[in-house]
């Protein structure tokens, strides 16, 4: 799944990293709508403003979504197949994982889970979302972890390869788009200071 899916990632990641490139962009219009409530219909202009943005530098801010909402039919799938095949239970694996439709006894997959899925966010491109989400982001890994520690070791074990996987992905593209180019936005005062100036 994550080989044939590896194109629209690559795709997303490249439309993340420009995303980031053109944060300062889409900061400064942001600021100048800044005072204006969110029922001021000239509010609508910012949207407008950002989608022009957008279309000149070719992002799609949904795009980070497509991956992940593609792969979620097929845990939900791979988790009903866990919990339902017959076949499946008291089925040996390897090491300690006696049995993918059970959780994992010591807690090693789901723990490891969740480090990777830490790890992968810290190497992704910050795309300028506000503190209070990056901080909702960084909790994300603990959330799942607590989740995955009592669902079958297959799931805790599928997620991580998954994540393992993301983050071979990331640094794959990292390496073949290189380091972001991000534009600094001199100030409105300090461009007129220096209009004046000369």
């Amino acid at each position: 799944i994550n080989a044939i899916m590896f194109p629209l990632r690559h795709k997303s990641v490249v439309s993340m990293r420009k995303m980031q490139e053109i944060q300062p962009e889409v900061k400064a219009i942001q600021d100048r709508y800044a005072k204006l409530k969110t029922a001021d219909p000239a509010k609508q202009n910012m949207n407008k403003e950002l989608m022009a943005l957008y279309r000149e530098r070719g992002v799609n801010p949904a795009s980070g979504c497509v991956p992940m909402l593609l792969t979620m039919p097929v845990l939900f799938a791979f988790y009903s197949l866990l919990t339902t095949a017959i076949e499946l239970r008291g089925a040996p694996f390897v090491g300690w994982i006696h049995d993918l439709s059970s959780h994992d006894p010591l807690y090693i997959t789901p723990v490891a889970m969740g480090l990777s899925q830490l790890w992968q966010q810290r190497i992704s491109p910050a795309t300028g979302v506000d503190p209070a989400q990056q901080k909702m982001m960084m909790f994300m890994p603990v959330l799942f972890t607590g989740m995955f520690l009592w669902a079958p070791s297959g799931i805790a074990l599928y997620w991580l390869m998954s994540n393992l996987w993301g983050i071979g992905q990331q640094y794959l593209t990292n390496y073949l788009i290189g380091p972001p180019h991000v534009r600094t936005m001199r100030p409105p005062a300090e461009r007129r200071m220096k209009r004046v100036g000369g």
